[in-house]
């Protein structure tokens, strides 16, 4: 049984072109018609394959006076600049490299410096090099920097090749600037003139922060620092469980982050004014963390933080902005600035940090070699550390006893050292450094190897060994005293003492 097909609808007569504009009685404006004309254009080019060109404008009527010109002119241009600032240009994208790229990337050695020069050429120097052209926004007008410190300029921060040195001259003196021992004091103040009530796009703010440094790690500590005064620490969502995904504009907006928005937040800033950067996510021993104890077994690996490793000047760092802008003490948030996690060293910096993939370690064979899940969860813990000891720019990882515990009755040598060797030991530099043992007090002396130390007697029936500074004598600011004037004044004078480390006496 064949099944009839209805029959096909009659086929629809084709609208007739529309009338030419000299031909319409329309109330319009000869200025309406041709921003009409031109928004249609744009409409019709983003659907087509191929852009079309536009359509010419009309001629101008013979009673067209010169006044009505002027005014045809301008509404042209105003519609062109209208659909500029509604289409602007799309930013660059970036494409997250595969795990071999990445792995190459990581590990290329950095470019030379353009240019050999001394030591002494760099003190020399009155002024920085130019810093690149970049894009600018128009009509933006920068708040002007704090003035200098009345101190001595700080050179730029160089690569010194000792290559340039001839054989048989005498090595320059005077400090080597590195990046240790950087003061990036400018840098911190011009990062608070932008308080984020005051941002209005994420693209300004990143200009805003980086246009008057020229060297990629001052662009990057900027950015760093700006994070610290401006973004907290979302305290009632961690501990409730209800963490939200976050954007950078979502970050910015709300001024509240976890880690993940910290280093989202960073990551986009740096790289609208050009710095490569990726998002770490890891492992981070941080608010919660536990040792454990060596007679357990070893966890399995699981993710609670994230961090950013980017490429400044030539060279890998790994930063940490969410640690470095504050910390949680119980469950509330406190706003502290610990510039330690801005470009830690690697080895460093992996005691407490453990990425998903372990390219990000940025540990050299000279280092010791990539650390393992089961080396770095079942590291030893080591003594309690405190705030202070990062604001004197005292190096954790040579902080001898390294363990978290000392044995009673037997003699211990304590070890501490600056972050980094081109800064001072001198006595008018630094306080004076000392260890408490039961109810006596020990200075640490300077030492041969260009740090402090003491041998003290741990006393039996001790409960814990802490590393003090004196921080005041008679409320005058004790920096710079000396030993000498320290036992003097010990027993005879107002002191207080703020707290560096501690250790647990079994």
């Amino acid at each position: 049984m064949s099944v009839v097909r209805p029959p096909i609808p009659p086929r629809r007569q084709v609208p007739p072109p529309p009338t030419s504009l000299e031909n319409e009685s329309i109330s319009q404006s000869i200025a309406a018609r041709i921003a009409s004309l031109q928004l249609e254009q744009v409409r019709r080019a983003k659907t087509a394959s191929v852009p079309a060109k536009p359509p010419p404008i009309p001629a101008r009527r013979q009673e067209t006076t010169s006044r009505e010109s002027v005014a045809i002119g301008e509404d042209v241009s105003r519609v062109r600049e209208s659909v500029e600032l509604r289409n602007p240009r799309p930013p660059p994208k970036w494409t997250r490299l595969s795990p071999e790229q990445l792995a190459r990337a990581l590990a290329r050695r950095p470019p030379p410096p353009p240019k050999r020069f001394l030591v002494s050429d760099v003190h020399t120097s009155s002024s920085p090099p130019p810093a690149p052209p970049d894009p600018k926004p128009p009509q933006r007008r920068l708040p002007p920097l704090p003035p200098p410190r009345l101190t001595d300029p700080e050179p730029p921060y160089q690569h010194l090749e000792l290559d340039a040195i001839a054989p048989g001259d005498e090595p320059p003196s005077g400090p080597i600037s590195c990046l240790e021992c950087r003061d990036f004091a400018q840098v911190d103040a011009h990062a608070a003139l932008f308080p984020r009530h005051s941002v209005t796009s994420l693209d300004n703010l990143a200009y805003d922060l980086t246009e008057p440094f020229p060297y990629e790690i001052e662009k990057a500590r900027a950015i760093f620092t700006w994070l610290h005064h401006n973004i907290a620490y979302d305290a009632e969502a961690f501990f409730s469980g209800n963490v939200q995904p976050s954007t950078a504009e979502s970050t910015l907006s709300s001024g509240l982050a976890v880690c993940d928005g910290y280093a989202g937040l960073f990551k986009s800033l740096a790289e609208r004014v050009g710095i490569q950067v990726h998002k770490v996510t890891g492992h981070g021993k941080g608010v919660g963390w536990v040792a454990i104890n060596l007679d357990q077994p070893v966890p399995p690996y699981s993710g609670n933080h994230a961090w950013n490793c980017a490429f400044l000047d030539g060279e890998w760092h790994l930063i940490d902005s969410c640690w470095g802008a504050g910390a949680l003490n119980g469950s509330v948030y406190q706003q502290r600035f610990t510039p330690m996690w801005f470009t830690s060293p690697p080895r460093e910096f992996c005691r407490t940090h453990f990425p998903e993939d372990p390219s990000y370690q940025l540990l050299s064979e000279d280092d010791g070699g990539l650390v393992s899940w089961e080396d770095y969860i079942m590291e030893p813990p080591g003594p309690t550390i405190f705030n202070d000891f990062y604001k004197l720019d005292l190096w954790s990882t040579a902080l001898q006893p390294p363990t978290k515990t000392i044995q009673s009755g037997t003699r211990v040598v304590f070890y501490v050292f600056k972050r980094c060797e081109h800064m001072s030991t001198d006595e008018l530099n630094n306080y004076v450094y000392m260890i408490s043992a039961g109810n006596e007090r020990f200075p640490l002396e300077v030492n041969a190897e260009g740090g402090w130390s003491a041998n003290v007697y741990i006393p039996r029936g001790s409960e814990e060994v802490s590393l003090f500074y004196v921080t005041s004598v008679n409320g005058q600011d004790a920096k710079g005293i000396g030993i000498r004037a320290f036992r003097s004044a010990l027993g005879h004078a107002a002191m207080s003492f703020g707290g560096l480390a501690k250790w647990i006496v079994v």
